[in-house]
C-alpha cells in the first residue's frame, strides 16, 4: 500500500481509529461552528484523549494521516457508512456497495490484534526476567 492511499484507512485497526476521528471531526464541524485547521487539530486532540483513556490504548492515526483523511473526505473519495449490526458509522470508499456493511468491530478478522498481544507478553516476560 502507498503510505497515504485510501486503502490504509480501510484495514481493520486503522479503520476503527479513522472512523472515531472522522466522527469527532464531523461532529465538530456540524455542532461547534469550527472548520479547517481548527477542526482538524481539535478533532485530533479529542481522538488522542479517547484513545489514551483506554487501558493500553495507543494512537494508530497520526496527525498527517488525519489530515489526509479529511482531504479524502473533502474530495468525496471516502465517506462514513453505517454498520448494519451496531449502527456505528465507519470509514469506507465512496464508490463501493454499502447496503450490507458490517464493521470490523462486529466482525473482526481472524487474526485481529493477535500480533500485538504476543509481542506485549514477550516484552513483559523479558522485563520480569522469565
Amino acid at each position: 500500500m502507498l503510505p497515504y492511499s485510501t486503502d490504509w484507512f480501510i484495514s481493520w485497526q486503522p479503520n476503527i481509529h479513522s472512523s472515531l476521528f472522522m466522527g469527532i471531526h464531523q461532529f465538530l464541524i456540524k455542532n461547534a461552528g469550527i472548520d479547517g485547521v481548527q477542526a482538524l487539530i481539535t478533532a485530533y486532540r479529542l481522538y488522542l484523549d479517547q484513545v489514551q483513556g483506554l487501558e493500553g490504548g495507543e494512537a494508530v492515526l497520526s496527525i498527517t494521516r488525519a489530515w489526509f483523511l479529511v482531504r479524502f473526505f473533502n474530495a468525496r473519495m471516502m465517506q462514513l457508512v453505517p454498520c448494519r449490526e451496531c449502527g456505528g458509522h465507519f470509514v469506507a470508499h465512496t464508490n463501493e456497495l454499502h447496503a450490507n456493511y458490517v464493521c470490523g468491530i462486529c466482525h473482526p478478522p481472524a487474526r485481529a490484534g493477535k500480533t500485538n498481544v504476543k509481542s506485549k507478553s514477550a516484552q513483559q516476560d523479558m522485563s520480569v526476567g522469565v
